[in-house]
């Protein structure tokens, strides 16, 4: 009974499996053609990848295998034609093929390889198949050629290296000098053509030239040459005169920078032989503020061995200027020999400025210290610097047309001015002051202001009639008190009678004498009355 139960379940599982979709029980079967290949080194190999076996089945097995491969090379040159092959029909192929042309990948020897179909769904059904492919080297093996374009070289000439190899190849070409030490590298990927290394020598004695390397291949080889550097120089000393040790100053040999030269350094420079060079410094350098040295003959060719010393004299800065800057042109300033005698232009003494302003001059300062003349002499015993001073003035405009106004004038800057005005002014009809515009104001005829630029300022006036208001006045009063006691003295008395006037008595001669010598005087208005007269003629006031 339990037998019959064991082979009941046996019998239920290999149903299971014949009637689950995607399941069975034999691999795919792989198959390369051909199985192995021999190529020259640069070809491409090409293989036929079947599948068969595994198509009989339902969905998803028609979906069909992913192919993959194993074994070549990390990163070689290799294609499927189809990398998911079908066996819905209960077969199906592909192509490979593996490219031997990938240098440095595919080097001369045997490759084994494997080819594996992988169906995701029925991991049962996955298979696989292995292969070879054989790369042969073409052409010879490697190797190295180097030389240089002369054996033997002078001390300071260039030196040309030629190096090839035969097939392509890395290599390192080193060139060390006599002294073993500090070699010169160069790392060269070699094509199909001839490099070319070119390198000053500095260093007599022999040198070893050495080139080494592979083709990608592991096969390596090696060439070696030597060339010599013989000593053809002369040597010539530099050194400079008359300039404090710490200077230093810039050297060209031929044109070209070769450095500075210190004020108690010797420098000495190498020639090739049967070469002439010209050695130049500075014309001048600058020393301390206001201090520069100067060399008169900075230029020196040399063919031969020797020594040459270039000597440099002080010159000193003669600063001419004016406060305020500008003002005015004064010369006489610029580089100076030391000891040398110098002198400035004369300052004017009065220079316009702007409209409303004028400079004139206060005298000069010698480095900072007032110094009297005009123009000024020194010795040049040390840097200068000479100012002709200036007092800047401003100009006041007092802008009136009456009251004789005051204070129009030049002053210095920043001082202050007065000016004013009388007031009032004129008789009768008088002007009358009423304040300052422009750049004052205010009501005081007498006024001040900071001179801290050009100023204007105005008067204004108003007309005034009360003067003549005022006498109008009186002498309207006046004639009404004359005519009242002319009209008063009428009502008091009857008008004398008028006599005819005697004739003025005559002296010997026949002039007439004077009117005061015959008349009296009226005791009201004080008028003469002649003698006789009994009435004032000119009050009415009887006459007693």
């Amino acid at each position: 009974m339990k037998q019959t139960k064991l082979g009941f379940i046996a019998v239920l599982i290999v149903l299971s499996l014949i009637l689950t979709p995607g399941v069975h029980a034999a691999p795919v079967t792989v198959q390369i053609n051909p199985a192995s290949q021999i190529v020259p080194q640069g070809t491409i190999a090409a293989y036929t990848v079947g599948l068969s076996g595994a198509g009989l089945g339902p969905p998803p097995m028609k979906d069909g295998f992913l192919l993959s491969l194993t074994g070549l090379v990390p990163g070689a040159g290799y294609s499927f034609g189809s990398t998911r092959v079908s066996t819905s029909t209960g077969s199906g192929s592909t192509g490979l093929t593996i490219d031997a042309s990938s240098t440095p990948l595919y080097c001369p020897r045997t490759y084994l390889f494997t080819v594996t179909a992988t169906n995701s769904t029925a991991p049962g059904d996955s298979g696989s198949a292995s292969g070879s492919l054989t790369v042969v080297q073409v052409g010879p093996n490697l190797a190295f050629a180097v030389s240089t374009v002369k054996p033997s070289y002078r001390l300071g000439d260039k030196v040309t290296i030629q190096d090839s190899a035969n097939r392509p190849a890395t290599a390192r070409l080193t060139v060390t000098p006599p002294s073993g030490s500090a070699s010169i590298v160069y790392d060269v990927f070699y094509g199909a053509s001839t490099y070319t290394h070119t390198l000053t020598v500095s260093t007599i004695g022999r040198y070893t030239v050495n080139i080494q390397g592979d083709d990608f291949c592991y096969t390596s080889n090696a060439a070696t040459v030597y060339f010599d550097v013989t000593p053809n120089t002369y040597d010539v000393s530099i050194s400079i005169g008359g300039v404090p040790t710490q200077l230093s100053i810039p050297l060209t040999v031929d044109g070209q920078t070769q450095g500075s030269i210190g004020g108690s350094e010797i420098k000495k420079l190498s020639f090739p032989l049967d070469t002439t060079h010209t050695i130049t410094v500075a014309p001048s350098v600058d020393g301390d503020a206001g201090v520069r040295y100067t060399s008169a003959q900075n230029t020196w060719t040399v063919s031969s061995a020797g020594s040459h010393t270039f000597q440099y004299t002080a010159q000193y800065l003669f600063t001419v200027t004016t406060t305020p800057d500008g003002v005015t042109q004064v010369t006489g300033g610029g580089w100076f020999q030391a000891g040398a005698s110098v002198q400035t232009s004369q300052a004017p003494d009065n220079v316009a400025g702007p409209p409303g302003t004028k400079y004139v001059f206060q005298g000069w300062k010698v480095d900072g210290v007032a110094q009297s003349g005009n123009p000024i002499t020194l010795t040049m015993d040390k840097p200068h610097t000479v100012v002709a001073t200036y007092q800047t003035q401003y100009q006041l405009v007092v802008d009136s047309a009456y009251g004789d106004p005051k204070g129009s004038n030049y002053y210095p800057a920043d001082s202050t001015a007065t000016f004013s005005v009388t007031t009032p002014s004129g008789f009768l009809i008088q002007q009358v002051f009423t304040g300052w515009s422009g750049d004052y104001t205010g009501t005081s005829p007498s006024a001040s202001i900071t001179m801290d630029k050009p100023h204007t300022v105005h008067a204004k006036w108003e007309t005034s009639y009360l003067q003549l208001e005022i006498l109008l006045a009186v002498l309207v009063a006046i004639g009404a008190i004359a005519v009242f006691l002319f009209w008063r003295r009428r009502q008091t008395g009857t008008p004398p009678e008028t006599k005819p006037t005697p004739p003025m008595p005559t002296e010997p001669g026949g002039e007439s004498q004077p009117l005061s010598e015959q008349a009296g005087k009226c005791s009201s208005c004080g008028a003469e009355v002649p003698t006789g007269q009994t009435y004032c003629q000119n009050c009415g006031s009887k006459i007693e």
